[in-house]
């Protein structure tokens, strides 16, 4: 194959990106991280609910797209995790590993 023949195909792969939140994927992978993203928010949501009496699922900063936050008894946010795909990534290791807990609890206290 040519250069630039392979170039072009490099190039063409770029327009078929899909909209997840606010970050563009890949058409390829973009259904895989949706499912990924639920099961990693719903398995956090769960888990952050032992540590704060109300966890909501918000969009409120374009910028940072959706976020797990947790609110204390006053209704006062505590805890934010931005569902960006870094951090899908490293709460599906810690899911993995078994240590999805532990994981929330060093942000937690961080």
């Amino acid at each position: 194959m040519s250069k630039r023949k392979a170039r072009r195909q490099k190039r063409g792969q770029g327009d078929d990106l899909v909209q997840v939140d606010i970050f563009y994927l890949p058409k390829q992978v973009a259904e895989m991280y949706r499912v990924l993203r639920e099961a990693v928010a719903e398995e956090m949501t769960h888990l952050l609910k032992e540590h704060y009496p109300t966890v909501k699922r918000i969009s409120d900063n374009p910028q940072e797209g959706e976020a797990l936050v947790g609110y204390d008894d006053q209704d006062q946010e505590q805890f934010r995790y931005y569902l960006n795909p870094t951090n899908i990534s490293n709460a599906q290791r810690a899911r993995e590993k078994e240590t999805l807990n532990i994981y929330i609890e060093s942000l937690i206290n961080d």
